[in-house]
């Protein structure tokens, strides 16, 4: 039972964030759906609820009751109502209106009037055509958890133990419906003309200060080369700045937080965090590339911590794997959030912490040959070519402990292989020939992100066998790079279509 109500209020928190509320219908038909599983008792915590529609009908004329009320002295009729949508007035808002216009003072009174069975009516066809079968559609999914969407037209019927769980939790299933029902009446423009002021209390007490946020702008475009961050197409015209951990998830400003994107992908984003490979992107270019710089640039106007940055998006995914919720992958496209464990968690962790290292120049990783040692693979045929390609193989794999003192390896991200040629014995950081090189698999479509990284290359279109090369990566054009030696005597090569990057160096192992 326990187990169920930890999964009634992660739903409940997911359908809030994932789910579609153009009205104001869906949060009615929660908070009615409250309302009759505190008005019916049941016999055990298990049982099935049936809800006839006729009372949800009932239920929904009442909550709507007082919202049909004019909110404004200043304008007359329909104009002095709130709305509840935002296209046209709601019908069961119009409906109940005219009723009051014609002296019917309460619910009571209505019942026992002829406007009755019109407003029943309405209240009927707008709960069957609108939230009673897409109330359960998250992420543009039905995920029935409440009650099946048999689409009937008499009952719905709760799933053993739901009518319980609304028992259980109903102050705070009422309080989230309501607090987000006014929410959208606030950001409906028609409304704020007649609220005034008062309907920007919220971003007043707790929003975002836009006006400080444009100085984030030209940062990042400049930084994504005025590319989209999510669907990687130049910017053009109206440009935002976007919470990559949703301000709804975390509502602080943080520097490294922020990303440039169209307004279609940042609205249909919205509150919903990222899928998994814009993470990826985004721990790549604002923890790790662009750290340094984007602290400089944004700490006049903004909290800069890299790490408190990483350490929230750890925490949003995690409870997103907790929920299984859903994560955006681009407009009406959605994955399911992906379990991650704490070993890969750490293994990820220290992937960026070392590259961040390379990228700085921070104080060396003691990395070293030890008895005692994580054992990462070692591939003695594969010859990482300092000098032109080598063919190479990885049809022979040993063992050799690398001892990090951080648990910072691991044999599914890491390798071993040794140098061999000389063209990267130049500069500060020369490798020789028959060095043990650490690598780090890496995606071959991540090339863009290499920048000034050294980096292994296969190639095969040298004969039948792959062959490899270490080389430095330097982007001359879009979608051109320049394969550049430590040492200056080797000329350096232009990238093609049969090279393909798989793995970044972390650095020499001392021996």
């Amino acid at each position: 039972m326990m187990q169920r109500q930890l999964d009634f209020i992660s739903y409940i928190q997911r359908m809030l964030v994932e789910g579609d509320f153009s009205a104001t219908y869906k949060f009615a038909l929660l908070h009615a759906i409250a309302d009759v599983c505190i008005e019916q008792p049941l016999k055990s915590d298990e049982d099935k609820l049936i809800i006839e529609l006729p009372t949800l009908a009932d239920k929904m004329i009442d909550l709507y009751w007082y919202h049909a009320t004019p909110f404004s002295s200043e304008q007359t009729g329909e104009n002095a109502l709130l709305k509840q949508n935002t296209g046209n007035q709601s019908k069961v808002i119009r409906v109940l209106f005219e009723c009051q216009q014609n002296n019917i003072r309460n619910f009571r009174q209505l019942k026992q009037s002829a406007f009755y069975l019109p407003t029943f009516n309405a209240a009927m066809t707008t709960l069957k055509n609108g939230p009673l079968w897409r109330l359960q559609i998250l992420a543009k999914q039905e995920e029935c958890f409440l009650y099946p969407h048999t689409k009937s037209t008499k009952s719905i019927v709760l799933n053993a133990g739901i009518a319980s769980c609304f028992r259980r939790f109903y102050d705070l299933v009422v309080y989230l419906a309501k607090n987000a029902w006014i929410q959208k009446i606030q950001s409906i423009k028609h409304n704020q003309v007649l609220i005034g002021p008062q309907s920007q209390l919220q971003d007043f007490l707790f929003g975002v200060d836009r006006s400080v946020l444009i100085k984030a702008k030209p940062v990042l475009v400049e930084l994504q080369s005025n590319r989209c961050f999510y669907c990687q197409k130049p910017m053009k015209g109206e440009i935002e700045v976007d919470h990559f951990i949703p301000f709804a998830r975390y509502s602080h400003d943080l520097g490294h937080n922020f990303v440039a994107a169209h307004s279609v992908c940042n609205n249909s984003k919205r509150d919903f965090l990222a899928a998994q490979l814009h993470r990826e992107r985004w721990q790549e270019q604002n923890l790790v590339i662009h750290e340094r710089s984007l602290s400089e640039a944004l700490s006049p106007y903004f909290y800069c911590d890299a790490d408190k940055s990483q350490a929230v998006s750890d925490w949003a995914y995690q409870v997103a794997c907790v929920n299984g919720a859903k994560l955006w992958l681009s407009k009406d496209r959605f994955e399911e959030a992906r379990s991650v464990s704490k070993l890969s968690l750490l293994n990820q962790m220290a992937s960026l912490e070392v590259r961040a290292q390379d990228n700085s120049h921070h104080q060396k990783v003691d990395i070293s040959i030890a008895d005692f040692s994580t054992q990462l693979p070692y591939f003695p045929n594969l010859k990482m070519a300092c000098g032109h390609f080598k063919t190479g193989d990885d049809s022979d794999v040993e063992y050799i402990g690398v001892q990090d003192n951080v648990g910072r390896f691991s044999p599914s991200n890491h390798f071993l292989a040794r140098a061999s040629g000389n063209s990267m014995n130049g500069g500060k950081n020369a490798i020789y020939d028959g060095d043990l090189l650490l690598f780090e698999w890496i995606a071959a479509d991540k090339a863009g992100s290499l920048q000034g990284a050294t980096v292994a290359i296969e190639c095969d279109g040298y004969g039948d066998e792959s062959q490899y090369l270490l080389r430095n990566v330097e982007k001359i054009a879009e979608g051109r790079y320049l394969l550049i030696a430590y040492n200056s005597e080797y000329s350096a090569l232009e990238s093609d279509e049969s090279m393909r990057t798989f793995a970044r160096l972390v650095r020499r192992i001392d021996k």
